[in-house]
């Protein structure tokens, strides 16, 4: 059995959290499957939860966070040596969000607060460059994204396989090694509907939020979580 280490950097909410579960119990529903090919280790790094080193587990985990890859937060560094060190043993990593941002700065790419604003909601990335473990994803994938901060130089040898108009660099692997996606195939659209309600007008303005919402509303069949889901578990498994 695969032992995945999952690096949780981020919290919601307790009232989300107790209704959705922690972002990295998302990501083990997502992930996981009847077979349990896969066994989770889960690091809480805001509690000083640290691996014992990169060699603890066969594959890695980044999950999203509120937090920016460009804050001054000392763990930040520290899960930035942890995915060198990982990196450079050839073990898979996939970063979602937060996580694909800090894969790509610590591997020598560059992150900054987008001019665009938030993206909030379903969007739908272009899907090209796919590597054999992408076989089953479409042209094209709606999932659930809530960011501002954008990847807006990928690292030396990446190759970027979902763009859009609002995000160029929404993804990116390097050989069969590494995978990111800055959306969040795991969140269920409820959930997503319940954070922005809570962060609507406190931490993003309403005029972000409130489109949003109605296309939660009115296309909440659209995302396809289970089908990226499959490209992951594929990505581990090559």
């Amino acid at each position: 059995m695969m032992k995945i280490g999952i690096l949780l950097v981020g919290r919601a909410s307790e009232d989300l959290v107790d209704e959705y579960g922690t972002y990295a119990e998302m990501l083990i529903a997502l992930i996981n499957t009847e077979e349990q090919v896969f066994e989770f280790k889960t690091f809480n790094i805001l509690d000083d939860e640290f691996p014992k080193d990169h060699l603890e587990c066969d594959g890695w985990i980044v999950t999203g966070s509120p937090h920016g890859v460009y804050e001054d937060h000392s763990w930040i560094p520290t899960v930035s040596q942890l995915i060198n060190n990982v990196y450079e043993a050839n073990l898979p990593i996939f970063g979602v969000c937060f996580g694909h941002q800090l894969i790509a700065q610590a591997l020598g790419g560059h992150v900054e607060k987008s001019e665009k604003g938030w993206g909030l909601g379903l969007h739908t990335y272009q899907v090209n460059n796919k590597p054999d473990y992408m076989s089953n994803l479409s042209e094209e994938v709606t999932l659930n994204i809530c960011h501002q901060d954008q990847v807006l130089r990928p690292p030396q040898g990446a190759t970027v396989y979902a763009k859009s108009e609002f995000c160029e660099n929404a993804g990116f692997y390097i050989k069969d090694k590494v995978l990111t996606m800055q959306a969040h195939p795991e969140f269920l659209v409820d959930f997503t509907k319940a954070l922005l309600t809570a962060r609507r007008d406190v931490t993003i303005p309403k005029e972000f939020v409130d489109p949003a919402l109605v296309g939660l509303k009115n296309n909440p069949d659209s995302v396809q979580s289970n089908e990226f889901a499959k490209t992951v578990r594929q990505f581990f498994l090559a």
